[in-house]
């Protein structure tokens, strides 16, 4: 038997079964009546139905013809290039060793845009954390675009929407999905699974989850899952979220720790450790700059203001050179590198650790 992780099995099926986003799923429902929908942007925070909502608007269209939905993570593109492109099947006739990993990528996607669907008037084509996508990337899909509008519609899912560029925002429905906290979706989405798993979630136990989840329906659902596994009865309190919670937090000591080797001059294990957390971890450069953003954040009083300033000015930039980068870690290398500058002029001590409390 097949057992499948909470947040698979109670990902909704249907438009009608995303909770808080009314305003959103009602256009989604009008395209599915009309069997037409434009090209979309899809922003929000994380965990808030963006990916879901594609999967249910396909559902709707084209029902057991799921060719006619195309799902492209940027992110394994982004961090892997070539290695996920062999990897791939889909790209298995479009490889190309001795073609870089973008003029594969854009060969693929330029050849499948333009094939006829299945049984329907168009394709959906998707990519999820879009703003990965190097502006060169960007640029060949907004052309690709225009010269496919008859067999494929482009969906672009991304929780920072001025990461894309204006040529294909412009070009797209710009559709925002609520952060479900705001709406109380997120305490109904929680209790439900609760009551469906048998369990008894405390009003403790849903507070700590939705802290910790940061608004994150996932993460919660995550959390909630592993807490159940701990606990010795049917009931879920804030003890069990905590522990599991601490165990989420090692990620972000992890990164602690680049800094910290950067501080005592520790470079080839810090340039070891960035490439276990990016291929091991599955952390993204983006999520690598966040952690390192709050991190500093935690411990600005040993910088100053006039020093934070510059600080946050490097993490910024950080931030916008992975919009165009293929190799995240030189980028994150400098940054870090930068923290370091920083911290050791501020008469602090390389050894006094940057963990997360």
């Amino acid at each position: 038997m097949i057992v499948m992780m909470w947040r698979e099995k109670y990902r909704p099926r249907s438009l009608a079964e995303i909770e808080g986003q009314d305003d959103v799923i009602d256009r989604l429902k009008s395209f599915t009546e009309r069997k037409q929908v434009p090209n979309l942007l899809l922003w929000g925070s994380r965990g808030v139905g963006k990916t879901s909502s594609v999967l249910a608007l396909a559902q709707e269209l084209y029902g057991s013809h799921d060719e006619n939905l195309f799902i492209v993570e940027c992110r394994d593109f982004v961090e892997q290039r070539k290695k996920w492109l062999r990897a791939d099947k889909r790209f298995r006739f479009y490889y190309d060793e001795h073609k870089s990993a973008l003029d594969i990528f854009k060969d693929m996607i330029r050849s499948y845009a333009v094939l006829a669907p299945i049984n329907a008037a168009f394709k959906l084509m998707a990519f999820n954390n879009a703003d990965l996508l190097p502006v060169d990337a960007q640029q060949a899909l907004r052309r690709i675009m225009e010269r496919s509008s008859r067999t494929s519609r482009f969906i672009f899912i991304t929780t920072k929407p001025s990461a894309i560029i204006p040529a294909i925002r412009s070009r797209c429905l710009n559709l925002l999905f609520q952060p479900l906290i705001k709406t109380g979706a997120m305490d109904r989405l929680l209790l439900r699974i609760a009551s469906q798993e048998e369990l008894e979630l405390t009003d403790h136990g849903l507070e700590m989850l939705k802290r910790y989840a940061g608004g994150d329906a996932g993460t919660a659902i995550d959390i909630m899952e592993a807490a159940s596994a701990i606990s010795n009865t049917n009931r879920i309190d804030s003890e069990e979220i905590v522990v599991v919670a601490q165990e989420l937090r090692k990620r972000s000591n992890r990164v602690a720790d680049l800094i910290d080797m950067a501080l005592a001059g520790r470079y080839r294990e810090l340039r070891a450790d960035l490439k276990r957390l990016m291929r091991d971890e599955k952390m993204s450069g983006r999520e690598i700059v966040e952690a390192i953003h709050d991190i500093v954040l935690q411990r600005k009083a040993r910088l100053g203001a006039r020093r934070l300033a510059k600080v946050m000015i490097h993490i910024g930039d950080a931030d916008y050179k992975l919009c165009s980068a293929f190799n995240s870690m030189i980028h994150i290398e400098e940054l870090v590198v930068r923290c370091r500058h920083f911290y050791s002029n501020s008469g602090s001590d390389s050894n006094s650790g940057f963990k997360i409390p």
